[in-house]
């Protein structure tokens, strides 16, 4: 990932050579919508994907998991299978694909973060086979909560089970006086967003990331 803080207009096109000369890999940006682009298209860049920021507003209703199926707390999930479904999970998250957790990157990023929750990080369970099936998790950040995740795997899609690990999670923020939530989809993943849209969400802007290849 390249930064260009404070630099010159001209300063654009130097930088990035240098820099892929150096790594010898593609470089990537991200930046608000309203920004100008053409210092970054002008040294190469190029759009690879948009990511709307949202704020949905939480709730006291609860939606009750579909039949054959029940919700914990990520706490209550061994480490090994956690990390093993949030992997899969990622495999249908544009831009995180090929994702794949190391054991002290998943802990890090999890259980020693100080936004980690188990409270608001929920977990589906198909009662018949006991797998793992889709996950519901919100960081508690000094700014406020975030939606990291909400992902239901292949199988068990449409069924409802996002909507009720949704609706369950907001329900803990809502008791806890916290109102609204924020998260980022990419646009192309029009099953978030129209999940998202039951629930009220406003669209508030958009992240832009370009790659210079």
């Amino acid at each position: 990932m390249a930064f260009f803080h404070g630099c010159r207009a001209d300063a654009y096109a130097p930088l990035a050579a240098a820099m892929a000369g150096h790594f010898g890999r593609p470089l990537r940006v991200v930046v608000d919508e309203g920004d100008d682009l053409s210092p970054l298209t002008d040294a190469g860049f190029v759009l690879e994907r948009r990511e709307s920021r949202y704020t949905v507003s939480t709730g006291p209703a609860s939606v009750p998991a579909p039949s054959g199926f029940t919700l914990v707390t990520a706490d209550l999930v061994p480490e090994l299978e956690l990390r093993e479904l949030d992997d899969e999970l990622r495999q249908d998250v544009p831009g995180a694909e090929g994702w794949n957790w190391d054991e002290r990157g998943f802990r890090k990023e999890t259980y020693e973060s100080s936004q980690y929750d188990p409270a608001t990080y929920l977990v589906a369970v198909n009662g018949s086979t006991g797998l793992y099936t889709g996950i519901a998790r919100i960081w508690i950040r000094p700014s406020g909560p975030r939606l990291g995740m909400v992902a239901v795997t292949r199988a068990h899609r449409r069924r409802g089970l996002a909507r009720a690990m949704l609706s369950q999670v907001f329900g803990v923020l809502h008791g806890r006086g916290l109102t609204e939530v924020s998260t980022e989809i990419d646009d192309t993943n029009l099953a978030s967003i129209a999940l998202l849209a039951d629930f009220g969400a406003r669209r508030t802007g958009a992240d832009l990331w370009l790659v210079r290849r």
